[in-house]
């Protein structure tokens, strides 16, 4: 899979430098605020979201459901992103961030931290986010069982009747 093309995309971080380096060939619109984001959201229309875990005093959360709940943005991939994790947030609290956008439905979870800054990291984080722009949103998968397009009960339901997929983006991948 190549570079996607040139794409609008909204990015709500505290910290931003690091991601407007990597994606500098792609349309950026760069918010400080989520009711910036919220007015920016409802005017233009953004081929992909990246939210930072600590945005506008950890807002992160109230921003994902905004943008899920609206029409427009359901199937638009939504990247979360851990910068600097301080020594605040233990690998437990990291892996129930992970949990939590997941159960948002958010397409991705990246740590920065398992990303070193340098050509091969951010070419990485880069091939991460051209593949969302590339799939626009549609993470859909049947899950095993599943017959003609039908979920098994109890899975969470997409547009299409599929069950929704999101995963941990890590180094390894």
């Amino acid at each position: 899979m190549g570079l996607a093309p040139t794409t609008k995309i909204l990015v709500a971080m505290e910290t931003a430098e690091r991601i407007v380096r990597i994606l500098a060939s792609h349309d950026l619109t760069i918010v400080k605020t989520c009711d910036e984001a919220r007015r920016l959201l409802e005017r233009d229309t953004f081929g992909i979201v990246i939210l930072g875990v600590h945005f506008d005093e950890a807002q992160m959360f109230s921003l994902l459901g905004d943008i899920r709940g609206h029409a427009q943005y359901r199937k638009v991939p939504i990247l979360c992103v851990l910068g600097a994790r301080g020594r605040i947030l233990t690998d437990v609290a990291v892996e129930g961030l992970d949990h939590a956008v997941k159960a948002m439905t958010a397409n991705g979870f990246v740590n920065l931290e398992n990303f070193p800054d340098d050509e091969k990291g951010n070419a990485r984080l880069r091939r991460i986010v051209d593949y969302l722009i590339l799939i626009d949103g549609d993470l859909q998968q049947l899950p095993e069982g599943s017959e003609h397009g039908k979920p098994l009960p109890g899975h969470l339901r997409g547009e299409r009747g599929a069950a929704r997929t999101t995963r941990r983006i890590s180094a390894a991948d």
